[in-house]
């Protein structure tokens, strides 16, 4: 993987140190004799098997699909860890992966899949993204997809570079693209995608509509607990882009019910 990859790998260890996952990376705990013959016999593993462990984990345990999982293990490998230190690095910056707790695993794979998809030719997708305080400004108006009112309105947008691939919310944490940034101040997206959550809400513009497409039951029924949905809403987590919807038109709420927020997860 190119230095990019590295460099996010990197980042997410810097972070790691001050959280959770440093006790499991640097702490040296007390060990019984037996614990340390099996800690020694771990390390000295071939890096074949320990790569073989650890491909395993990110397809069968996270879910990622083989070719993303090889060019994560390629970024680490090139990071310079390898074999037990490769397989315990990734195991704990997937975090708690059973209730979404990510520590530091998704951001690495969002840069790989970003520099396969370069690798692929894969296209720029631009996003036009009506800001919440132009929407509250022209919200009693009503959205004419025509006129001088709408071009107003657009004047008044960030556009958004992506990648072909890439959904909505996966630019908002991890686009390196034009504005990506701005969107992510505007889009929290809380529960990594798997719709858990309505905090990546975005209204898309009426126009565009009929490319992005209905959302499935399950997205509506999510729809309905986020902030004054409309009928061209969609999560934003579940728009994939693609070259048809380049120049698409989004409209971002001016506000988001978080349900994450009161959810008791243990410590």
């Amino acid at each position: 993987c190119n230095a990019m990859a590295a460099a996010v790998l990197m980042r997410s260890l810097s972070r790691a140190t001050t959280g959770r996952l440093a006790p499991m990376l640097f702490r040296r705990p007390n060990l019984s004799p037996r614990m340390k013959l099996r800690q020694i016999s771990s390390a000295s593993r071939p890096p074949d098997e320990a790569e073989a462990e650890a491909l395993e984990f990110l397809t069968g345990i996270c879910g990622y699909d083989e070719r993303t999982s090889h060019g994560v293990i390629r970024a680490v490998r090139d990071s310079g860890v390898s074999g037990a230190q490769m397989v315990s690095m990734l195991k704990g910056m997937a975090g708690r992966v059973e209730v979404g707790q990510d520590a530091g695993l998704e951001a690495l794979v969002a840069s790989v899949r970003q520099q396969l998809g370069r690798e692929e030719g894969r296209a720029t997708v631009r996003i036009r993204c009506i800001p919440p305080h132009v929407w509250a400004r022209h919200a009693e108006e009503g959205w004419d997809t025509s006129g001088p009112a709408h071009d107003q309105i657009l004047a008044q947008s960030f556009t958004v570079e992506a990648m072909e691939g890439m959904s909505l919310a996966d630019v908002a944490k991890y686009g390196s693209g034009e504005n990506a940034d701005l969107l992510a101040e505007h889009l929290e997206c809380a529960c990594s995608g798997v719709m858990a959550c309505s905090t990546c809400h975005v209204v898309v513009d009426p126009a565009w509509f009929s490319r992005v497409g209905d959302p499935e039951e399950a997205e509506l029924d999510m729809l309905d607990l986020a902030f004054e949905p409309q009928d061209t809403s969609r999560l934003g987590c579940q728009i994939r882009l693609s070259p048809d919807l380049d120049g698409m038109v989004v409209r971002i709420p001016m506000g988001a019910n978080n349900m994450m927020d009161h959810i008791p997860f243990p410590d």
